[in-house]
């Protein structure tokens, strides 16, 4: 059984020199992901920004249904 190493240079080896590039910029971006700066949470306590939101009924029963969908696992997809 192939490493994942020789697997991936065995198809690198088919791809045109455009595309081995475009590769190679992916892996080393994967590698080296950026720094991102901290940003810090607006004042006070996460639960009390959480508090001061305001959103119309109809709006918050829509996020509401949103996040029960995420929630859920379709095996079949």
């Amino acid at each position: 059984m192939a490493t994942i190493a020789d697997e991936l240079t065995s198809l690198l080896a088919q791809l045109p020199q455009r595309d081995q590039e475009r590769v190679l910029d992916f892996a080393r971006a994967l590698a080296h992901p950026p720094d991102f700066p901290h940003t810090p949470l607006p004042e006070g306590s996460p639960p009390d920004a959480l508090l001061r939101i305001r959103v119309d009924p109809e709006v918050g029963e829509a996020m509401e249904k949103a996040m029960e969908e995420c929630e859920r696992i379709w095996p079949d997809e």
